[in-house]
């Protein structure tokens, strides 16, 4: 492993963001991906890094999905929310439970959480493919026809 090889890794998932991404979260993003690649100069920045790329998960959730809710509704509740809505597929809800719980669990530590290339990679990764997922959904729509 190398640096150029986890920077590798960040540009491809930079390519997997296809619709427009608000800045809020595109800067989370972004900070997400350098601690990756900079995770070969300090090893627990790979902890960092998913720590960042579920923080942006969650920003995507107040600021796409509920945004008139007000800022102290816990990440927990949205999920369960947009489950409870139907429009959150079933597999897509265990993974955003688990990335609520570990978002958690980093955000709040006994000591420092260390992560290995393989255990980061697919959360970051799928941090990604998630906040495009919800930033194309027309979820204004939606929520006028669920009413």
């Amino acid at each position: 492993m190398s640096f150029d090889i986890l920077y590798e890794l960040t540009t491809q998932w930079s390519g997997l963001l296809t619709e427009p991404i608000p800045e809020g979260v595109a800067r989370l993003l972004r900070m997400a991906r350098s601690l990756f690649a900079h995770s070969w100069f300090g090893y627990e920045f790979m902890a960092l890094a998913t720590t960042v790329s579920l923080q942006a998960v969650e920003a995507t959730f107040r600021q796409v999905v509920y945004p008139s809710d007000p800022p102290h509704v816990a990440f927990r509740t949205l999920v369960v929310r947009a489950e409870k809505e139907g429009w959150l597929a079933p597999d897509l809800a265990d993974r955003l439970h688990g990335g609520v719980q570990l978002r958690n669990s980093l955000s709040h530590p006994l000591t420092q959480a260390g992560f290995t290339v393989g255990m980061a990679a697919p959360m970051v990764e799928n941090s990604h493919r998630i906040i495009n997922l919800l930033c194309g959904f027309d979820f204004a729509e939606w929520h006028t026809v669920a009413k």
